[in-house]
């Protein structure tokens, strides 16, 4: 595993600092499937905040992540909710087993040909694809929170530390088959204290390439 992409060590990070989504975004999901089963497949789950709040909406949702230690903490949340070991290239469930695949804040680590490939091949025919990104607000104050943390990040990342995000799922979705694709954005604001920003900054991908002896 790349070592930027190891969550596991961050799982407790993860855990305490990451927030849920607004309602909006489980309404404007549910808009797509009135009358339809609701049988879930969440990708990417990590320590299992979406699987949860998806599980809390109504639908029967199963979790999959990659990251063993991401898993065990989600287990410890809700056992009632079935959590599973995989990465989104292999998924370990026959073909057409799911109404609904969910990825959230989690597709742009598998948006690529293999993994789309296996959602397909698991959704139900006419089956939803369902991708939620949690991405900044670029107004001037939020611009200059932001553009403060990663300058302290790659002072210490160094040539390693790259934030452009390489995220353009409308292209491999279209390639992959999928023939109606939608967006939507719905913003919300989020409030942190000093220590509740320095968790979230400890919980993201590119904590893992800052030295040890530098994380103080």
């Amino acid at each position: 595993m790349n070592k930027r992409n190891n969550f596991g060590v961050l799982s407790a990070s993860y855990d305490t600092a990451r927030r849920g989504y607004p309602q909006e975004v489980y309404s404007y999901l549910k808009s797509f499937i009135a009358g339809t089963s609701r049988t879930t497949l969440d990708i990417g789950c990590g320590t299992g905040l979406s699987t949860r709040e998806l599980k809390e909406n109504g639908f029967s949702v199963t979790g999959v992540d990659k990251d063993k230690s991401m898993i065990e903490v989600a287990q410890k949340h809700n056992s009632d909710i079935t959590y599973i070991v995989a990465p989104a290239e292999a998924l370990p469930f026959e073909s057409e087993s799911f109404n609904i695949v969910t990825a959230f804040t989690s597709f742009h680590w598998f948006t690529h040909e293999k993994a789309v490939n296996e959602i397909k091949r698991v959704l139900k025919p006419g089956g939803i694809f369902f991708a939620a990104l949690k991405d900044n607000r670029y107004d001037e104050k939020s611009s200059a929170q932001q553009t403060e943390y990663k300058a302290i990040l790659k002072k210490y990342v160094g040539d390693k530390y790259n934030s452009a995000k390489n995220y353009k799922p409308e292209a491999i979705l279209t390639k992959c088959g999928f023939n109606k694709i939608e967006q939507e954005e719905f913003p919300v604001d989020e409030y942190y204290t000093v220590d509740d920003a320095l968790t979230l900054v400890q919980s993201l991908s590119y904590w893992n390439l800052v030295p040890e002896e530098s994380k103080p």
